[in-house]
């Protein structure tokens, strides 16, 4: 297989540059975004201790290591860099294509480009309405009401996998696709005592949870299916309801 450089800033991409009306508008749209990366990047250790010590989800939640994030930020940011599709983000998608996937990591674990994306924003996540939905996801999406505490820790790791990659309400049908009254009483149990009845269209039901991709089925969520700014939108909407409900109940 052919060797690839790392990719490099080129001149002019495949997106119109909006001009900024002031540098305040500018600090503010890109601040949570850029937080988050930065998280990412300098999130260096393993192990127990560093996850309690350093995981934002545990953090949140006084070290409790049965944490875990609602909403994953790195799906929503990739399907927006996807959207917009500059040529920057193209070179980078064929850098983990050829060179990544063969050590079994991608992009989120790559320094570079996660300083690429710091340096040049703007390139990758233009000014416009989409960006700015991202944004305001990303600033929710920092805040206890993106943190669930799960019953068992290996739903962590289940629920990012395969067929999920972190979407709740596929995760959420597949948990109440049982003929045991038991679990499924357990299960809503547990929906009710993490504040998530807004994931459903009425009674706590497989059958009434809300199609948040606008896929038409809540086990269909692959990338090319999904409307992104409904999606984004529908997980604000969910975050600001759960923030509400979480504090009233504080």
């Amino acid at each position: 297989m052919k060797t690839l450089e790392m990719p490099q800033i080129v001149t002019g991409t495949n997106v119109e540059r909006t001009p900024w009306k002031n540098e305040i508008h500018k600090k503010n749209l890109y601040a949570p975004i850029l937080k988050k990366i930065e998280y990412w990047r300098d999130y260096t250790g393993t192990g127990e201790l560093y996850r309690k010590e350093h995981d934002f989800d545990c953090l949140l939640t006084g070290g409790n290591l049965l944490a875990d994030t609602l909403f994953s930020l790195w799906l929503p940011l990739r399907y927006t860099l996807n959207y917009y599709n500059c040529n920057l983000w193209n070179s980078w998608k064929e850098f983990e294509a050829e060179k990544l996937r063969l050590q079994k990591l991608g992009l989120k674990d790559c320094t570079d480009f996660l300083n690429e994306l710091i340096d040049n924003i703007e390139v990758f996540l233009p000014p416009e309405e989409l960006t700015t939905l991202l944004s305001e996801l990303f600033e929710l999406g920092q805040q206890r009401c993106n943190v669930i505490i799960l019953p068992y820790r290996s739903w962590n790791s289940r629920r990012g996998c395969k067929p999920y990659y972190d979407y709740m309400p596929h995760f959420l049908y597949d948990l109440m696709n049982t003929e045991s009254s038991i679990f499924l009483m357990a299960v809503s149990a547990w929906v009710k005592r993490e504040h998530l009845e807004m994931f459903f269209n009425g009674s706590l039901d497989k059958c009434n949870l809300k199609d948040l991709a606008d896929t038409g089925a809540v086990w269909r969520h692959s990338p090319d299916e999904i409307n992104v700014k409904h999606l984004l939108r529908n997980y604000i909407d969910i975050l600001r309801t759960r923030k509400s409900i979480m504090m009233n109940a504080a």
